[in-house]
């Protein structure tokens, strides 16, 4: 197996998301691909580790305690902190509470959103719908990349600042995975 520098890690990712909406039948809005895409990005960078570091039930209490300007936002990162979570890392029996929370923030975001403003940011609104779906995109784009869960876990587990040095634009890809061989 060739391991090799990956230069676009955003079209990487993209390849990847795309790829895994097709085997799972999963369709979605483009500004919502992307959105997951940015998303998978974040964690390879140093942004994933602020997914990776609170608790989520801490993520949503404080985003519920949040003011009116920033609710919006805490929620819409509680609910990236559980599609990250729970596509990425979960154990089976863990998908059912990132789930609930997810779908939870994403729909509270969205409220909040339109609360605020005239209309629900559609991202936020079919992610809160779709919240299942877009965990199995998740877990399948991981797999079809190669990208290690263990390795990602090893980085998540040490201090908060090791995943920032660790984790860098450019992630190392396995090409046999492009290929269609593991």
């Amino acid at each position: 197996m060739a391991i090799e520098a990956c230069a676009d890690l955003r079209g990487f990712f993209q390849g990847m998301v795309l790829e895994a909406m097709r085997r799972r039948g999963v369709r979605g809005r483009s500004e919502t691909t992307e959105y997951v895409t940015d998303l998978l990005v974040a964690c390879a960078g140093t942004d994933g580790a602020a997914l990776l570091e609170r608790p989520l039930v801490w993520m949503l209490d404080a985003a519920m305690d949040a003011e009116d300007g920033a609710r919006m936002h805490a929620l819409c990162a509680a609910g990236d902190a559980a599609l990250a979570r729970s596509g990425l890392f979960a154990a089976p029996d863990e998908v059912g509470y990132f789930t609930e929370v997810g779908r939870f923030a994403y729909r509270g975001a969205a409220a909040e959103a339109q609360r605020v403003g005239t209309e629900a940011p559609v991202v936020l609104v079919e992610l809160g719908e779709k919240f299942g779906d877009f965990v199995e995109v998740l877990a399948e784009a991981s797999a079809l990349g190669d990208v290690t869960k263990t390795l990602v876990r090893r980085y998540a587990a040490q201090k908060a600042d090791q995943p920032k040095r660790c984790l860098s634009s450019s992630m190392y890809v396995s090409t046999a995975s492009r290929e269609g061989r593991s």
